[in-house]
């Protein structure tokens, strides 16, 4: 996963932006020498939670949010095209369908997502079903863990539940994060609303 986080933090930024990051955070170690593209390498919650510092101290917590935010919706992208079977998702194809039906595969599907994750990163994932749609809560939470923050920053976790959400149901349907490890929560959640169309 932290070879998806630098590659898309790449694409974003580019090349010189990413490497400032990097050098601000100290994780030289990173510049022009990513992690194997073989999804094997495990990296340490302190990783992410200092790259995800680094982003909020340079850029700010709302100057920071469309970036992550569509690095975890790139981040879903390049998963999907490259590592599929790692979330049990090989061979799916989401079909067109009205909008309840999809909101079921949606569930379908994420259900598969989650038990896969659950498996790489521990059970650190709960996943139930509310009136608005469907919740995701995490804890600990790689990305804020050991973070300050007045609101939500979640924002990849926030952009990678996006990027499957459209693409399961081939509609933008709400994502939003009520609570957060960085606020004082215990834990972060995450809420796919039905889409209304």
């Amino acid at each position: 996963m932290f070879y998806l986080i630098l590659l898309t933090a790449e694409e974003i930024l580019g090349k010189p932006g990413l490497n400032a990051i990097l050098n601000y955070c100290g994780m030289t170690k990173f510049r022009d020498n990513y992690p194997p593209n073989n999804m094997e390498e495990v990296h340490s919650s302190r990783d992410f939670t200092i790259l995800m510092r680094g982003f909020i101290d340079v850029m700010g917590e709302q100057g920071v949010r469309p970036i992550m935010f569509r690095g975890g919706i790139k981040g879903f992208e390049i998963m999907n095209e490259q590592f599929p079977q790692m979330f049990d998702i090989n061979g799916i194809t989401p079909k067109e369908r009205d909008a309840e039906e999809a909101f079921q595969e949606f569930r379908r599907i994420y259900g598969i997502m989650v038990e896969a994750s659950k498996v790489m990163q521990g059970d650190i994932f709960t996943y139930y079903d509310v009136e608005e749609g469907v919740v995701l809560e995490i804890a600990p939470c790689h990305w804020c863990v050991g973070v300050r923050a007045k609101k939500p920053i979640c924002f990849p976790q926030l952009g990678f539940q996006f990027g499957i959400a459209r693409w399961v149901t081939g509609r933008e349907i709400k994502v939003e994060e009520t609570h957060c490890i960085a606020t004082g929560d215990e834990m972060c959640r995450f809420v796919m609303h039905r889409p209304t169309e």
